[in-house]
């Protein structure tokens, strides 16, 4: 997880250099796309981790979404033969509250997709999943 955080930090200081720099919209929309990545990838604890105060869950707690996790990437696969891509649409931050709504469009291997709301909160300059 905190390689992942150091990561995004990153890709958030180097945007920031430049004098125009992303927008919050912009960079919470990245970091969505970079943990529902993890997600289709399998690496449902960075996942899980990637949730505001994920890695200071009780253990208990981190095992039943690790499994909730599993059991939603076994769904799409029984019901849509499972997930061909995930791609960033379009993010509406609210600066003042630290908060936006990032929309990712999830494609699946039987043709069909849907658009999903995923919403993001800025903690220590690193955006999380809400």
């Amino acid at each position: 997880m905190r390689t992942l955080a150091l990561l995004i930090c990153a890709i958030c200081l180097l945007a920031a250099c430049r004098k125009d720099g992303p927008k919050p919209e912009e960079l919470a929309l990245q970091a969505a796309k970079v943990y529902y990545d993890q997600l289709l990838q399998g690496d449902y604890n960075a996942f899980v981790e990637g949730s505001l105060h994920g890695d200071s869950v009780a253990p208990s707690y981190k095992e039943q979404l690790l499994l909730n996790m599993k059991m939603y990437m076994e769904r799409q696969q029984k019901e849509h033969q499972g997930i061909h891509s995930i791609e960033p649409m379009r993010a509406v931050a609210d600066t003042a509250a630290r908060t936006a709504d990032a929309f990712l469009a999830i494609t699946y291997n039987d043709s069909t997709h849907e658009e999903i709301l995923v919403p993001m909160v800025l903690k220590d300059g690193v955006w999380y999943l809400r």
